[in-house]
């Protein structure tokens, strides 16, 4: 739908008109007026200067939260998306910090509690990716990848959790992919790490259940390309918005009886197109 006409709107348009099917009308609005559901609260969200981690700051921002933008080390991007967030009538800062480092996180945290007073909403959405047989696959590389999947949720947590606990309200949200679930050759350590931060998720949900604090997981789908939009049943990419929004209704007191939950937003994708030939393991194995 129009946000300005309130006419529908087509998948043609939403997707740039790509495909015979994307006439198909979408299901209710794109872009209505959305609630201000998380109105004064205070959210903190890693990898939030660019792609969906952005989207999720500014939906945050447009419902009203008070956002700290965070990146590793770009800070023109955080400062531009800071600067949008700003440009909605909230409050917004930038801090750089490394989610996969202890420390950082942690000073990261501290500065946000200077800043704002509080925390109500973490979301762990810095994420790590690479790719390589397991058997070729440094400890480098495999610590890399479970310092930001799997520590960094678990850093974040235990940093603003105190907090929380205090106020008796917050809402912790960690982050996968499909790929976690049905796998994917070259990402045995994205794999395994997204899915301990699962476990961690599921866990936590229940240690800090009654301090009104509620922990859930969600996995994004496709959003910028796919090799098969016939493998996602609505027959589209995701919009970013659409995810964003999932956040800013789990971040809020709407949710205040859902914890523990993994959420698929993914138009029922049920399984990753892939190529498993495109590895290829040392010869010494094949031999």
């Amino acid at each position: 739908m129009d946000k300005d006409k309130g006419t529908p709107i087509s998948r043609r348009t939403a997707l740039g008109g790509m495909g015979a099917a994307a006439t198909i009308p979408l299901v209710g609005p794109v872009r209505a007026a959305m609630p201000r559901r998380v109105e004064g609260k205070v959210a903190l969200v890693t990898g939030s200067s660019r792609n969906l981690g952005r989207a999720t700051a500014l939906e945050l921002a447009r419902q009203g939260a008070d956002v700290v933008v965070n990146g590793r080390s770009n800070r023109e991007a955080a400062e531009a998306t800071a600067a949008e967030a700003r440009a909605l009538g909230v409050r917004a800062i930038t801090l750089l910090a490394d989610a996969g480092d202890q420390g950082q996180v942690e000073t990261m945290v501290d500065a946000t509690l200077e800043e704002f007073g509080r925390i109500d909403i973490a979301i762990a959405n810095a994420a790590w990716r690479g790719s390589s047989s397991l058997i070729e696959m440094s400890n480098e590389d495999w610590r890399a990848c479970a310092a930001v999947n799997f520590d960094g949720p678990f850093y974040l947590a235990r940093a603003v959790l105190p907090g929380m606990i205090e106020n008796e309200y917050g809402r912790i949200i960690t982050i996968s992919g499909l790929n976690s679930f049905h796998g994917r050759p070259g990402w045995s350590h994205v794999c395994g790490s997204k899915m301990g931060a699962i476990g961690m998720t599921r866990a936590l949900a229940t240690e800090v259940a009654q301090y009104n604090i509620m922990v859930n997981h969600v996995v994004p789908g496709a959003y910028v390309a796919h090799q098969d939009l016939n493998r996602i049943p609505v027959g589209r990419l995701g919009l970013p918005e659409e995810l964003a929004n999932l956040y800013a209704f789990l971040a809020s007191e709407e949710s205040n009886f859902i914890t523990g939950q993994v959420f698929h937003h993914n138009g029922g994708e049920l399984r990753v197109s892939v190529s498993y030939t495109h590895l290829t393991l040392p010869t010494i194995l094949l031999v």
